[in-house]
């Protein structure tokens, strides 16, 4: 039998409502104006902080440009991080603190949302008919979000990320007073970078998960060396939703002197622990030009991507969804796969597909495209069929979402 795997871009998790690329710059662009972004470093400087003129004006000059999305930003703060100047620490703090503006823009659309991703999780519904074919079936996604969570938890299937430790962090009220407990996973750093991650179910049903480029629920803790990941306080999705909430809600360290009663730092949920300690979980959102670039530090450990590599090795064959093949990281180790053996297939699903990309043409035979949208591609996977209501209501939605894009003038 043919072990199938899933590779998820952003096209994938569309239309339940999560961001492409550029409605995310979009959304980032009409609230971060200029004007807006000098307003708030004259605050940050009143705080003792700010930014010199010249690293605000050169950010303003980068959501001027209309060539460059948000990951194009990013990448221009990490060049200039990485050039010799005395401005390159203010450059490294404007780009964490635009990375957890991207990752609070993400938050809001799943908390704000769940009536909606819950409707339209049977669009995705293939996922779970996968799923249960599948011993397991191994997703590899490159989404910071929650939607194959939220699949897993709707349709009652094992989940597993390779995270095996149990453990709680104590959830707190703006008081400092404790309201209860919040579920997480654990891997240790040296586990990771030792034999992996630690998947302990690789012949069931269910889905093994990687998040390659980090997550909104996967942080890491002591200084950097090991990870946790969120996990629900209840069933079904809200318990999802819940815990994503909860950590970035009641996950926090009491302190008056800072706006809203808690203490803030770039990138971080601050938070005390058990003994009221301070304590720090820094969020993994891998976003710029640099992901896993030998010569760039990054939050997630490099050792994730050499997971994807390894556990890849056990599909034959992989169904590309949403993807637009713009990672050279992610492109190198799906030609190798390709490469290795004739009986391998790729699957590459996603509208306005129609030439094979070019570092595949030697491989082409080896290479099927699907000009489809993710829901109608993965319906023929439901675990029962869509009604004539249902592909209507979807095609419904879908219309609304694309000719938003096209009235902003980048569908």
């Amino acid at each position: 039998m043919t072990a199938t795997g899933l590779f998820l871009g952003a096209g994938a998790s569309f239309e339940s409502g999560m961001p492409l690329v550029w409605d995310l710059t979009a959304e980032i662009k009409a609230w971060l104006t200029p004007e807006k972004l000098r307003e708030l470093n004259t605050g940050w400087r009143t705080q003792g902080t700010g930014n010199p003129d010249a690293v605000i004006e050169s950010l303003v000059a980068s959501l001027l440009n209309q060539s460059m999305h948000y990951e194009n930003i990013l990448g221009n703060l990490e060049v200039q991080f990485k050039r010799p100047s005395n401005l390159r620490q203010a450059y490294n703090g404007l780009y964490g603190w635009l990375v957890e503006l991207v990752y609070h823009l993400l938050y809001f659309r799943h908390v704000q949302n769940e009536t909606f991703i819950i409707r339209t999780l049977r669009y995705l519904e293939g996922i779970a008919g996968l799923a249960r074919e599948n011993t397991p079936l191994w997703i590899f996604s490159l989404n910071h979000d929650l939607i194959v969570e939220c699949i897993a938890a709707h349709y009652d299937l094992r989940l597993d990320c390779g995270f095996s430790g149990a453990n709680a962090l104590p959830l707190r009220d703006k008081r400092g007073l404790r309201l209860g407990e919040l579920p997480v996973q654990s891997l240790g750093g040296d586990r990771i970078n030792a034999s992996g991650l630690d998947f302990t179910n690789l012949s069931e049903p269910g889905i093994n998960l990687i998040k390659i480029h980090g997550a909104l629920d996967v942080f890491t803790v002591n200084e950097g060396r090991d990870l946790i990941k969120l996990a629900p306080t209840g069933s079904g999705v809200r318990g999802v939703l819940q815990s994503l909430r909860a950590a970035n809600e009641n996950l926090l360290y009491a302190d008056p002197r800072f706006l809203g009663g808690k203490a803030k730092t770039i990138n971080e949920i601050t938070y005390a622990d058990e003994a009221g300690v301070m304590q720090f979980m820094r969020r993994t959102l891998l976003a710029g030009a640099f992901k896993f670039d030998q010569y760039s530090t990054q939050v997630l450990p490099h050792a994730f991507l050499k997971q994807f590599q390894d556990y890849l090795l056990r599909v034959s064959r992989l169904v590309c969804i949403g993807y637009g093949c713009g990672d050279a990281h992610i492109n190198q180790i799906l030609r190798h796969w390709l490469e290795f053996s004739g009986d391998r297939q790729l699957e590459l699903v996603a509208p306005g597909t129609k030439i094979c990309p070019s570092f595949l043409c030697h491989v082409a035979s080896q290479v099927t495209l699907a000009d489809e949208f993710a829901t109608d591609y993965l319906e023929r996977y439901a675990l029962s069929p869509l009604s004539t209501w249902e592909r209507a209501a979807k095609a419904g939605l879908r219309g609304a979402r694309v000719r938003q894009r096209q009235t902003r003038g980048y569908a």
